[in-house]
């Protein structure tokens, strides 16, 4: 089974397909299409809700300035363990943060550019269009 709950690999594909397809989808949408494919176990449904709760609590741990001060990094054992970067006096953890978040930056910045580029481009063909009229 994938990192997706409840979707066989094979599922998961198919879906993603489809989603290309479309172009756009509403979220309603999408669940009608996972539908089919979509099982869960209760036990891990319930331990999923617990996490995402305690993830959200730490995530949106914000100071006075609304600037988030938790962020979650693996700890020597592997385990995922937040950090509050106001308190911490672990600099190894600061360290492992702000790669996180060059990473994200990163990340958003190639996003950010691949809609300025998909803008343009529909610019210029509704300039094309309009010339044609």
């Amino acid at each position: 089974m994938s990192r997706y709950s409840g979707l066989e690999k094979e599922a998961r594909e198919t879906i993603v397909t489809q989603m290309n397809d479309i172009g756009e989808i509403t979220t309603e949408e999408l669940m009608e299409i996972i539908r089919p494919y979509f099982f869960f176990d209760i036990r891990k449904l319930r331990n999923q809700a617990l996490r995402r709760t305690a993830n959200s609590l730490m995530r949106n741990n914000k100071d006075d300035k609304g600037i988030r001060t938790c962020f979650s990094c693996k700890n020597k054992e592997g385990k995922s363990t937040y950090i509050n970067i106001d308190t911490t006096k672990d600099l190894k953890a600061l360290e492992k943060i702000e790669l996180q978040l060059v990473k994200k930056y990163k990340g958003l910045n190639a996003s950010k550019k691949k809609v300025k580029l998909r803008k343009e481009a529909l610019s210029n063909q509704i300039k094309i269009n309009e010339e044609a009229v």
